[in-house]
């Protein structure tokens, strides 16, 4: 696997571990603790934008690295703006 892949992974997984943390404690019922929940909520909501943006750069370097068209790389990147933005 690419080393990027790699880190891209380690993203997920520290999105993973946020939102888990979350359903342990909702499971827990120890939900009184509301501002640790709704700090566990943004940690993961920041780490997934975090790999978005990660994945995003990679692949508009690999774009570039393999020559995509720039007609092709313009409708790509259009599309990735609109699903973006779109969520």
């Amino acid at each position: 696997m690419e080393n990027s892949n790699i880190e891209l992974i380690h993203r997920l997984n520290r999105a993973q571990g946020q939102i888990e943390a979350i359903k342990k404690s909702l499971a827990a019922d120890d939900a009184k603790d509301c501002v640790k929940t709704l700090r566990l909520l943004k940690a993961a909501n920041n780490a997934l934008k975090k790999f978005g943006e990660a994945y995003v750069a990679q692949h508009l370097h690999e774009c570039i690295r393999s020559n995509v068209s720039s007609e092709d790389m313009e409708k790509g990147l259009q599309e990735v703006v609109y699903s973006a933005f779109s969520l």
